[in-house]
């Protein structure tokens, strides 16, 4: 029997896992708070819902990529949420980066009206995404996996299972906090190279030669040779500013994650302090 899927959160990531199901053949419904994005998936042969509720009541296994825990919080709670409209054996696949905690808190809810939760946060970027190349960390049910398995396919280029609820949500953490630790590190590195009148260029060759510097952080760097003008532009700002929300997040779990574990992590720590920077975001703005 072909699974109906559904898709709450339609920004980045999500649009991208989203739009690859209806074109492979899967029943689809989504729902976003920005109808724009909506219809652009509908164009794709999805269809549009109203509410988290009306995904809920029309699917049987649903992806959630919204950006924080309240926001999953929202989706899935509540009368018009997913979990009170959505039929026993329903699986929901929480994509977004958030607390292992809450993915356990709604696992439990969920479990009330027989519904099975998997912790599926997804790495790679985008671009890889829509290419049917993501990958895919899954924690909880194995036989919820199992079940969830084709549409997890739609999008995927490799799925690694995790084990118990929560465990892939812990290693995104730590796969993110290494991310957003090696931008600064590439960033320091890069100033560094131009400071001492190197063009950053010749770093990057020798970074990838020996392979300190990857894809990843080579797009990372390229920002740095756009013209002042673009990357203080308002569009480029807002851009950078919602990445390093992201980021901050995320760096945030991670040192709540070292502090329930008894774990000091310094660089971590002046991480956050300097994410701002790390994103290229203009910080006079952020005071003013």
């Amino acid at each position: 029997m072909t699974i109906r899927c559904g898709f709450i959160g339609l920004g980045t990531m999500g649009k991208a896992i989203a739009g690859n199901l209806a074109p492979k053949g899967f029943s689809t419904v989504v729902f976003d708070l920005v109808e724009e994005q909506v219809r652009e998936l509908e164009k794709g042969g999805a269809k549009a819902a109203t509410s988290a509720g009306e995904v809920g009541a029309g699917a049987d296994v649903i992806g959630i990529c919204v950006p924080a825990d309240s926001h999953v919080r929202d989706v899935l709670l509540g009368e018009d949420g997913v979990l009170a409209n959505a039929a026993s054996g329903c699986i929901v696949c929480i994509h977004s980066t958030i607390h292992p905690d809450t993915i356990e808190e709604m696992s439990v809810a969920a479990r009330a009206y027989g519904i099975e939760v998997l912790d599926v946060p997804v790495a790679g970027g985008a671009d890889r995404v829509v290419l049917g190349d993501a990958y895919f960390m899954v924690g909880g049910d194995e036989s919820a996996f199992e079940k969830a398995r084709p549409y997890l396919e739609a999008s995927a280029g490799k799925i690694t299972y995790c084990g118990a609820l929560g465990n892939a949500s812990k290693l995104k953490l730590a796969i993110n906090l290494h991310t957003n630790i090696s931008f600064a590190s590439a960033l320091e590195a890069a100033r560094l190279t131009t400071a001492m009148g190197l063009p950053q260029e010749l770093f990057e060759e020798a970074g990838t030669t020996i392979g300190t510097l990857d894809t990843m952080l080579l797009a990372y760097l390229s920002l740095r040779k756009q013209p002042p003008e673009v990357v203080q532009s308002d569009v480029m700002q807002s851009h950078l500013m919602r990445s390093m929300e992201l980021g901050r997040k995320d760096v945030s779990l991670a040192l709540d994650m070292a502090s329930e574990n008894n774990l000091f992590l310094p660089l971590a720590g002046l991480v956050s302090q300097l994410i701002a920077r790390v994103y290229l975001v203009d910080e006079d703005a952020l005071r003013s």
